[in-house]
């Protein structure tokens, strides 16, 4: 028997390079990266709300809102925030213009039909700004990586 340093050796005299390929993606978990992968965006892609509650003004928070419309997950709003105005916001919809924070529901009361009221003392943010996690062109796997689900994904 040959000790392992012999037989790295040898091994690694009769190695030969192998070829890339292109694979579908769902068949690449196993296989390792011929070069690097960038993203061919920011994410998130827009301005985006940390949580369900309302886009407004910073600004405008010791007065009545009028809300304007409510933006889901998935569509974009159709109006800008302006003054003294107000979007009904949930996780993860693109911020509209015009608003600097997102104010938590729980900290809001109704005033009437369409109108709200900031109830809270301060509020952060609560906007995740577009690129905050990726950037555009930015290398998110390196080529010689062992792609596992978790990269496919």
């Amino acid at each position: 028997m040959i000790q392992f340093d012999e037989a790295f050796r040898i091994a690694m005299e009769h190695a030969r390079p192998v070829e890339a390929e292109r694979v579908p993606l769902t068949e690449s978990c196993g296989r390792v990266l011929a070069e690097d992968v960038a993203s061919d965006m920011d994410m998130p892609p827009f301005n985006k709300s940390a949580m369900d509650g309302y886009a407004c003004r910073r600004g405008d928070l010791d007065g009545e809102l009028t809300v304007l419309e409510t933006v889901p997950a998935g569509k974009p709003p159709t109006r800008p925030v302006g003054p003294g105005q107000c979007t009904k916001i949930m996780t993860g919809a693109e911020v509209p213009e015009g608003a600097d924070c997102v104010v938590m529901v729980e900290f809001t009361e109704e005033t009437g039909e369409g109108r709200i009221r900031f109830t809270g003392e301060d509020t952060q943010a609560n906007i995740c700004g577009r690129g905050e996690d990726l950037k555009s062109g930015q290398v998110v796997l390196h080529r010689g990586t062992l792609i596992a689900p978790a990269h496919v994904a």
